[in-house]
């Protein structure tokens, strides 16, 4: 199928700091840590600026003399009389020593960051999975579900990516940029303007890439999405495609979706090819100008402005000066995926739902069961009504019938009581109150549902009955499942209650979904039932199992119920025919079948139709 139901692409570039920013705040209640984080970087970044200065020492002090004055520092190691092999090798010691603390500290310093961000990911997928329990039912019609799943996981991921191992390097350049900066100022300011000759070049060519190279990667998270969505949908609708022998036209449209996938990488990663080797062209060229120049104060200038240890120094200073560079170019394009990453999964977070709690929500601690749909009017879309001034009146114990052709707006009606949907005229009580006031745990603990395609968790029988009750003793779990009629079929499973039920219950029939959907409902003990065509699609002796079982589950209870069959409705209190968003008829079994009206046509068109289905059978086989 074609994809394009995102949600939009995230904010310009202008908004990357106000993103970062954000982001940031995740990261607030770890400020000790990085503190920690923060010493432990400067005390390396340090020890790694200090290496080629020690360098330039040893050369200027014991490989080639130029009569520089000796380091205070090396006086407190060696004695004026030592011997330059001496001094070489305790010189060469000392380096040995800042490399190793350079590597102690960025240890240390992945090691803390990596914790802190990985404590940060859970936080943000954990939110963003609260997010998505919140989300009205209204969101997920326009919005697939392998693209949220691409936000959770791939997004969050490349954030935690550019956050984690990312921000130290990103740091430690930056940090060691400007150490290299005051060291080669420091050290001989003629070689640290000519390393600096062609500085503005490499920012003119960083500042085009990076607007280039955030447009790219924003696509590449968008595609992502568009891949994982693609995935998910095939995958669960894996039987629908090779029943109907679609293999080969649904894998065009994945090579479709996975090419604009692929072009996207192949542009963002272009730009990044290019441009890396670009900086370490320029990189060359201003060591060529340092060693070229230095030469020059060497040979040229009496008494030399330059010695060969500086040089040295500074051509060591030049490779790290722009090996920093080099890295944050790399580490910015890492950036650019984050930003884009981050404002995926902001958007996501800034979504409100439809439906929400008012802060002033009133409890619900009892039920009587008295329902009433007044005057009620809803829409999905602006300009399609599927409900137009909708009243009827449920008294406490009885059992509505809701009946008519496919589209009518059924199960519209029905989810409106459990606030799945708000109403956007009239209103829907329960108990005489406004379901809009009530709290939305207590309403929908109050009202079992039991839907035309249950949906099981991959788990255990037992453990998706107790879904309906997670406190359930397992002696409970049982009981319901005794009144649905499923302990039968249950206990003739190979690990009986502790048989794995698969994906969405892929290793149960249809009907014995529907029998374990309707013992949840047992063990859930509502005080309303919402019934959505809970019989379609099985045969004649699962619907007679399915029959009695909700027999003794509405007894009592206020219940709506949404019939395909209309034969197992004629005991309804009170049937309400609906067309087009109107109720057309209503009244009971008999009345209706008196009045001849459109009950009547659709209960004997389907008389009709069973009646031929029957005769006709024997004679297929």
């Amino acid at each position: 199928m074609t994809h394009g139901r995102g949600l939009p692409d995230a904010a310009p570039a202008k908004d990357a700091s106000q993103t970062l920013k954000r982001v940031w705040g995740y990261f607030g209640e770890y400020k000790w840590r990085l503190t920690l984080f923060a010493v432990l970087l400067v005390i390396g970044v340090l020890a790694e600026v200090l290496g080629p200065y020690l360098l330039g020492v040893a050369v200027d002090q014991f490989i080639d003399p130029s009569g520089a004055a000796r380091p205070a520092w090396l006086g407190v190691l060696l004695p004026p009389d030592a011997s330059r092999a001496r001094g070489l090798a305790t010189t060469m010691l000392v380096v040995a020593g800042v490399y190793a603390v350079t590597w102690g500290m960025s240890v240390a310093q992945f090691r803390l960051v990596v914790r802190i961000s990985q404590a940060v990911l859970v936080r943000l997928r954990t939110e963003v999975f609260e997010q998505i329990q919140r989300l009205s039912l209204s969101f997920f019609d326009k919005h697939e579900a392998g693209d949220l799943m691409s936000r959770l996981v791939n997004d969050s991921e490349v954030i935690n990516d550019m956050f984690g191992p990312g921000l130290v390097r990103l740091l430690r350049s930056g940090l060691g940029l400007i150490g290299i900066v005051v060291t080669m100022v420091s050290l001989n300011w003629r070689l640290a303007l000519a390393s600096f000759a062609v500085l503005p070049l490499v920012l003119l060519v960083t500042w085009q890439f990076g607007t280039r190279a955030r447009k790219a990667f924003r696509q590449t998270r968008k595609t992502i999405g568009d891949v994982s969505a693609e995935l998910q949908e095939n995958i669960a609708g894996v039987r629908e495609v090779q029943a109907f022998s679609r293999e080969n036209a649904t894998l065009e449209e994945f090579r479709a979706i996975n090419e604009r996938n692929r072009s996207a990488n192949v542009l963002a990663e272009t730009l990044a090819s290019i441009f890396t080797p670009l900086l370490d062209v320029l990189s060359a060229i201003a060591t060529a100008l340092v060693v070229g120049y230095g030469g020059y104060l060497v040979l040229r200038t009496s008494p030399p402005l330059a010695s060969i240890g500086v040089i040295v120094a500074a051509t060591a200073y030049v490779d790290r000066f722009y090996g920093p560079i080099r890295e944050m170019a790399g580490l910015f394009a890492q950036f650019q995926a984050a930003v884009a990453g981050a404002e995926r999964i902001f958007d996501l977070l800034e979504t409100p739902p439809e439906v929400v709690q008012r802060d002033d929500a009133e409890p619900l601690a009892e039920v009587q069961g008295r329902v009433l749909y007044d005057r009620v009017s809803f829409r999905y879309e602006a300009d399609e009504p599927v409900l137009d001034g909708v009243t009827f009146e449920v008294e406490p114990g009885q059992m509505i019938a809701l009946v008519g052709p496919t589209g009518a707006g059924k199960t519209t009606i029905a989810n409106l009581l459990p606030r799945m949907y708000d109403v956007q005229g009239g209103q829907v009580l329960l108990d005489g109150r406004d379901v809009r006031d009530l709290r939305l745990r207590d309403l929908r603990q109050q009202i079992g549902i039991v839907p035309q395609d249950t949906f099981l968790f991959s788990g255990t029988v037992i453990d998706n009955i107790r879904y309906g009750r997670l406190d359930a003793t397992d002696d409970e779990v049982i009981a319901a499942a005794k009144v649905a009629n499923a302990h039968a079929f249950i206990e003739r499973l190979p690990e009986g209650y502790d048989t794995q039920v698969g994906e969405r219950g892929s290793m149960l029939s249809h009907g014995n979904r529907q029998l374990l959907a309707i013992a949840r409902a047992v063990l859930k003990d509502p005080r309303v039932l919402i019934l959505d065509e809970a019989t379609s699609s099985v045969d004649t002796r699962t619907e007679r199992l399915i029959q009695a079982a909700l027999a003794d589950l509405l007894k009592g209870r206020t219940s709506l119920v949404i019939a395909h069959r209309l034969s197992t409705i004629r005991s309804a209190d009170q049937i309400l025919v609906i067309q087009q968003g109107h109720i057309v008829e209503r009244g009971r079994h008999e009345e209706l079948m008196a009045a001849r009206g459109v009950y009547h046509e659709l209960y004997m068109s389907q008389f009709r139709r069973e009646t031929v289905g029957a005769e006709a059978e024997p004679s297929a086989l």
